[in-house]
């Protein structure tokens, strides 16, 4: 509890600018190392394809670059998803945010440049898959984002990753919530 209010003491002492470089560093989990990262996001997106093959999908395929993750029919329809994997947060270290990467190295990134009808991010040791329409999350962004954190300096060394702090649990009813483990809705 001290350390509590101690924190609310420092934050309440600040201004807004200095609110945001502090809250920036507070939420900086990690350097990222993009080569490392990649097996993990490619099982995260295995993962993920298999539980949309389970409600009944079909992998038409995979991409590897910025536009898309995959291609899955689903009722004679193909749809395209951006599958992100987020290693980070665990069951004794959560912070409720879900990161929306909007530019990396100088260029738009990310949710501003993805092609996919779908984004869907796998909380890997959360076991939980969050899914949200991109044109839906786009909104949440839009009309929330003086409410959200911006932050910079993310990603691997050197990228200088920017992106949105969406506090996920205040927007569940917009998303699909999935155990990973069984499969089932949450």
């Amino acid at each position: 509890m001290v350390m509590f209010l101690d924190f609310l003491y420092i934050i309440n002492s600040l201004t807004f600018s200095e609110k945001h470089v502090y809250l920036n560093k507070l939420y900086t989990m990690a350097h990222y190392d993009f080569r490392k990262d990649l097996n993990e996001g490619n099982n995260g997106e295995n993962l993920v394809i298999e539980h949309l093959k389970k409600l009944g999908g079909t992998l038409i395929s995979k991409n590897n670059d910025n536009r898309f993750d995959a291609i899955i029919e689903v009722n004679g329809k193909s749809i395209k998803y951006e599958i992100k994997t987020d290693v980070f947060c665990k069951p004794t270290y959560d912070t409720g945010n879900l990161f929306i990467e909007i530019e990396c190295r100088g260029k738009e990134s990310g949710i501003l440049v993805t092609e996919a009808e779908w984004f869907v991010t796998y909380y890997k040791h959360l076991n939980e898959i969050w899914y949200i329409k991109t044109p839906q999350l786009l909104k949440l962004i839009e009309e929330h984002k003086q409410n959200f954190i911006f932050k910079t300096f993310s990603g691997d060394k050197g990228s200088n990753t920017k992106g949105w702090l969406v506090p996920r649990w205040k927007f569940t009813d917009d998303f699909l919530i999935y155990n990973s483990n069984t499969f089932k809705k949450i």
